[in-house]
C-alpha cells in the first residue's frame, strides 16, 4: 500500500474521507494512484492513451488483487463520461511523447490544461497533480494549491478543487511517517528588518506555496529583503518548516575579504546556500581556495537590495 506519507496513499485517504466512492483516473499511467484509491475502497476507472502502459496498469491491478475495483481502458481521457463518477484525479502528461522533452505550455499538456481545469466545474471532487514550478496565475479560482516536500526535497504539487478545497495554499512536509502542514492565503507579506542573530532557510514547499509570511508570523521573524525568502530571528527557530543557522558575520559581498576571513579562521569546508544571488556556488568554492580543518556555512543573499554574505554555523537540532 505504500508508506503513510506516500503521495498516492495520501490522496486516496483524503478522497475517501470526503466520501468519494467512484473515481476516474484520467491519464492513469502505470496505475499508482488508481491502486492506492482502490486500496482505500474506491471504485476506479482508469484511462490511459498509450496501449502498452494501459496493459501494464491493468496487469498491476490484477497482480495486486484489485481487478474488481480497478477498470483500465485505453483511450482519450477527454472522452471519458465523468458523469459516471463523483471524483476525478488527473495527472496530465508534461513531457512530449517519444522524446521525453519537458512541455512548458500548459495547453500542450495531455490532456490540455483548459480541459483539466474545467473538470472542477463538472465533478464535485477533482484533484490535479501539477509540476511544483506551476505559475500561481494558473491556479483556478477557489482551488487549494498544495506543495509537498519529502525530507527537504520538493517533489510535487496538487490542486484540490471543488468541495475538496479547504484553504487557498498548503505546504505539506513529509519527514518519515509524520506530515507537517502549514496553510494560509498565500498573499500575505512579512515584515522587513535588519539581519538578526539567526537565519532560517524555509523548506521549499513553504516558499513555493507563498507561505513565508505565515511562517514568519509563527516565529516572530522578519525578512532582511522583501524579495528574499530567508527569515531572521533573535532566538533559534525550532520548527520543522525550515533549517536554522546562527549568524556569526554579515559582510557586503567581497571575494577578497571573504577569502581572507575564512583563511584567518582556518575554514577548509563550507556549505553554500543562496537566494537572490547570481554567484555559482561551485565556482565560488574554487575561488575561495579553502585550507584548514574548520567548517562554516555561507549564505549568499541580498540585504536591503545589496549583495551580502552571511557566515553561519548550524544550530543543534
Amino acid at each position: 500500500p505504500g508508506p503513510p506519507g506516500c503521495a498516492p496513499r495520501r490522496r486516496a485517504e483524503r478522497l475517501r474521507a470526503v466520501g468519494v466512492r467512484t473515481l476516474a483516473d484520467l491519464g492513469c499511467g502505470l496505475g499508482a494512484d488508481a491502486l492506492a484509491a482502490a486500496r482505500a475502497g474506491i471504485q476506479v476507472y482508469g484511462v490511459e492513451a498509450d496501449p502498452v502502459t494501459a496493459a501494464m496498469a491493468a496487469a498491476n491491478a490484477d497482480a495486486a488483487g484489485l481487478a474488481e475495483l480497478v477498470t483500465i481502458e485505453c483511450g482519450d481521457a477527454t472522452a471519458f463520461d465523468v458523469r459516471r463518477v463523483d471524483g476525478v484525479f488527473c495527472d496530465p502528461a508534461r513531457r512530449k511523447a517519444g522524446t521525453g522533452r519537458r512541455i512548458f505550455d500548459p495547453n500542450a499538456y495531455s490532456p490540455p490544461w483548459d480541459f483539466v481545469t474545467g473538470l472542477a466545474e463538472r465533478v464535485p471532487y477533482t484533484v490535479v497533480k501539477v509540476a511544483p514550478g506551476l505559475d500561481h496565475a494558473l491556479i483556478p479560482a477557489g482551488a487549494e494549491a498544495e506543495w509537498v516536500s519529502v525530507d527537504g526535497d520538493l517533489v510535487e504539487a496538487a490542486l484540490w478543487c471543488g468541495r475538496l478545497a479547504e484553504v487557498p495554499r498548503r505546504a505539506t512536509l513529509l519527514r518519515g511517517d509524520l506530515p507537517h502542514v502549514l496553510t494560509g492565503a498565500g498573499d500575505a507579506e512579512a515584515a522587513v528588518g535588519a539581519v538578526r542573530r539567526f537565519v532560517l532557510d524555509p523548506d521549499p514547499a513553504v516558499v513555493r506555496a507563498h507561505l513565508v509570511a505565515e511562517l514568519a508570523g509563527e516565529l516572530d521573524a522578519t525578512l532582511a529583503d522583501p524579495s528574499i525568502a530567508y527569515l531572521y530571528t533573535d532566538a533559534p527557530a525550532r520548527t520543522p518548516f525550515g533549517r536554522c543557522l546562527e549568524v556569526t558575520d554579515v559582510l557586503p559581498f567581497s571575494l577578497k575579504r571573504l577569502r581572507a576571513l575564512l583563511r584567518d579562521r582556518r575554514v577548509g569546508r563550507v556549505e553554500i546556500l543562496k537566494r537572490g544571488s547570481a554567484l555559482e556556488p561551485e565556482k565560488l568554492r574554487r575561488e575561495l581556495k579553502l585550507a584548514g580543518d574548520a567548517a562554516a556555512s555561507l549564505v549568499l543573499t541580498r540585504v536591503a537590495g545589496a549583495p551580502t554574505v552571511l557566515i553561519c554555523r548550524p544550530v543543534p537540532a
